[in-house]
């Protein structure tokens, strides 16, 4: 199988391409609106619960670069090892459907309730944002309300539920009162563009490190090209934490 390029690995993995077309044997199914490392590795426990890609819309299918789920197990603490240039594909079930809306016998009348938001939230209510966002910004609880929303407008993979919100960026800038689709928001970035970072090799008890910059936004677990500033060159690195990047080559892959 011919090996793809990194950036096309990324871009497969990471802007959530869907495709509608019938399920595969070896698809991995899933109904809920997160692929979880769990479904795609064997990852157990709470980081088998990370979320690390938005679900595809019922009846529609992902592919996740295996390249992409090794990073993400490896910021996960799981390395794993999966054959170079394959795909994973996730089907979301056809009878799917988006986060359900609990009904309340009574919905309350009472002023809304800022800062910090419960998921429970009368039929036909929505979380939107309270305060306008830019694109970067960190959704905090503080942030959402459930509001109502017209039963008659459709958006494609809107988010009825605001734990789907947590941890997560603005992808464009969102006003007060709009309802989030899941194409609006991204795992927080732990480096942005032009930041200074730490560029880490290791492996067993060495650790090399030297200073770097980051040339694009990512999340952990997320590949991103940053610029080692002792030679000046570029290379690929994947986003470790806050201000960190990790290679698992020497510095040997610059351009």
């Amino acid at each position: 199988m011919t090996k793809l390029s990194r950036p096309l690995f990324a871009s497969l993995a990471l802007t959530g391409l869907a495709l509608t077309q019938s399920v595969a044997a070896e698809d991995i199914v899933i109904s809920g609106d997160w692929v979880r490392l769990g479904d795609v590795a064997n990852v157990t426990g709470a980081p088998g619960d990370r979320q690390i890609a938005a679900a595809p819309l019922p009846g529609q299918r992902l592919p996740l670069a295996s390249e992409f789920i090794e990073a993400q197990a490896a910021a996960a603490g799981f390395p794993i090892d999966l054959p170079d240039g394959e795909m994973v594909w996730v089907t979301r079930s056809a009878n799917a459907v988006a986060t359900p809306q609990p009904v309340a016998a009574t919905p309350q009348q009472a002023e809304p309730t800022p800062a910090i938001y419960q998921d429970e939230q009368a039929q036909n209510e929505v979380p939107m944002l309270i305060t306008d966002v830019r694109r970067g910004d960190e959704i905090t609880p503080d942030m959402i309300s459930y509001e109502a929303m017209n039963p008659n407008r459709r958006i494609q993979g809107l988010i009825r539920a605001a734990h789907v919100l947590d941890g997560m960026e603005a992808t464009r800038t969102i006003r007060a009162g709009q309802p989030i689709a899941m194409r609006d928001i991204r795992p927080v970035s732990v480096v942005r563009q032009g930041d200074p970072i730490q560029l880490v090799y290791q492996r067993g008890a060495l650790r090399l490190v030297v200073s770097a910059r980051a040339l694009n936004d990512a999340a952990e677990g997320e590949p991103v090209r940053v610029q080692n500033l002792q030679s000046n060159r570029s290379m690929d690195a994947i986003a470790w934490g806050p201000g960190e990047a990790r290679v698992g080559s020497l510095f040997s892959q610059e351009g």
